[in-house]
């Protein structure tokens, strides 16, 4: 009686209020809505322009929607049921996005379309820095201006269709830039423009140090315990890595034309590969830089972003122990390459772009092929990166002394399955991750390693008028996390699909869909 009466209450409440499905989608010729009343008619405007010439370049779509509250329902769903009804993104291509905003919850969220080539990692910086440091200052506007703008401008870039430069996106740096003048102007850090016009050298000291260290924020010690990590690759032959410091006082110059700086010095002191691992500690602001020919494609690209994102993260934390972990990172991407993209996500891709294209017959080919490509990647010999000899791989019963408990959790779910690879003569080990192809288990947010799982239970079913409700149950087996939450289920689809079909013919957006990825935010 007490779960009924529960489930009475929260049908009750979800009547009061629309549901994702019953949000219209801006009229034609519109992408913004604002059910609060908050968002002033210039943003408004403002969003709209952003929105139409997105639109029109061919690079995605942009959707923005900013309510009150989603009454007790999980945001995400939310956000991602109003952007399959809404239809953002292009009609097969499934290229939009959605900045949506409950403001009375104080939370917001980026849904990604299936097939935007923004990532994850890309967005929750927009989440972070743009959306959620605004809203932190109570400046709704500034949040979706300066959110909507940054998505405007992955979106271009993702697709190889950069933003046409604004004279107020730089200061005149470098020999075919523009100089701007009066208030459009962004503040430049006088110092440190310096450097990238050709006025004043990087003070480079290697190979006695490594750190350029271009405002002194660093203490000695710190220097020297950055000296350390980035000597080995050095004395062993295989390249070269810098740390560059700086405490800017602007944000130009950017921390791009910064490191090209530094790599334009000192890449004519050697033929050795070269890395770069820079951090800004007003922000803070982290770059990588590795050659071309490491960085080959988006795989690696993501890695990048992904460790620099991790290094602005643990720039607040312990900047030292950031830097040491990225410069591993660049020194492994150096030395051996960028780790490539787990097999799991390529059987994942190659499933996507080949659905609907091949014949069952060429289907089998191409997962027999993508099995036994993946066989031979892992079962090849590793070479010691110390002493070049071939490594040793060990038994089950060998490698578990060498696991970590959560690493040995994951095998016995059958989750991931771990190699372990030995070398006797340099007392080393090397561990490689292989994920299940196919597994009911997923990352913890509580131990970050595969072992959530999650069971589903339905409260009240889906009709033609109204939606379901269900509630979701996560645990994990390596530690105490536990998360229950619910969530909404869609009307059944006859109803639903004619609402989505007036929807969209009277919207300007495509017919997109997404799965709910993308990023979350809270203030």
């Amino acid at each position: 009686m007490r779960n009924a009466l529960a489930v009475c209450f929260v049908l009750a409440a979800s009547s009061s209020f629309a549901a994702p499905w019953d949000i219209p989608p801006p009229p034609r010729g519109e992408w913004a809505l604002d059910r609060t009343g908050r968002v002033s008619g210039v943003t408004l405007a403002g969003l709209n322009r952003i929105a139409e010439s997105l639109d029109s370049s061919g690079a995605g779509q942009l959707g923005v929607l900013v309510v009150d509250s989603t009454h007790g329902t999980n945001p995400r769903d939310f956000a991602t049921g109003v952007f399959n009804s809404w239809g953002v993104g292009h009609h097969g291509s499934n290229d939009g996005i959605l900045l949506f905003i409950a403001v009375g919850d104080r939370k917001a969220e980026i849904i990604l379309g299936d097939g935007s080539k923004v990532s994850s990692a890309q967005t929750d910086v927009v989440m972070r820095e743009d959306v959620v440091a605004n809203m932190k200052r109570s400046n709704l506007d500034a949040a979706l201006s300066e959110g909507a703008g940054a998505l405007d401008d992955l979106m271009r870039r993702a697709v190889g269709k950069a933003p046409v430069p604004h004279p107020a996106d730089n200061t005149g740096v470098g020999p075919n830039a523009f100089v701007t003048s009066g208030t459009d102007a962004p503040a430049l850090d006088d110092a440190l423009a310096l450097y990238v016009y050709g006025s004043k050298s990087m003070p480079e000291r290697s190979p006695r140090t490594w750190v350029v260290d271009l405002n002194d924020a660093l203490t000695a010690s710190q220097r020297a315990q950055l000296d350390v990590g980035a000597s080995d690759i050095y004395s062993g032959g295989q390249g070269r890595i810098f740390f560059l410091i700086v405490n800017s006082s602007a944000e130009y110059p950017s921390m791009t034309e910064l490191v090209q700086r530094l790599v334009t010095q000192v890449g004519a002191i050697s033929r050795l590969p070269l890395g770069v691992v820079a951090l800004d500690l007003n922000g803070p602001r982290a770059k990588l830089y590795l050659p071309e020919t490491v960085v080959r494609d988006g795989w690696d690209r993501q890695e990048l972003g992904r460790v620099e994102q991790e290094l602005r993260e643990a720039a607040s934390v312990d900047r030292v122990a950031g830097l040491l972990a990225a410069q591993r990172f660049v020194q492994k991407a150096l030395v051996t390459g960028i780790p490539p993209r787990p097999m799991s996500a390529v059987l994942e891709q190659g499933f996507k772009e080949n659905t609907g294209k091949l014949e069952i017959s060429g289907g089998f080919l191409l997962l027999g092929g993508l099995l036994l490509g993946r066989r031979w990647n892992r079962k090849r010999v590793r070479t010691c990166e110390g002493c070049k000899n071939p490594r040793q791989l060990l038994g089950d019963d060998a490698e578990d002394e060498h696991l970590e408990t959560a690493q040995k959790t994951e095998e016995n779910l059958k989750s991931v399955d771990y190699d372990v690879w030995w070398c006797g003569r340099c007392d080393d080990v090397l561990v490689l991750r292989y994920g299940a192809i196919f597994t009911s288990f997923s990352k913890c947010p509580g131990c970050s390693a595969k072992t959530k799982s999650s069971s589903t239970t339905t409260l009240s079913y889906a009709t033609e008028y109204s939606g379901g409700l269900q509630q979701v149950d996560e645990r994990c087996a390596n530690c105490s996390f536990t998360n229950s939450y619910t969530r909404t289920t869609a009307r059944l689809s006859s109803s639903s699909s004619s609402s989505s079909s007036s929807s969209s013919d009277g919207s300007s957006f495509g017919g997109g869909s997404s799965s709910g990825g993308g990023s979350s935010g809270s203030w």
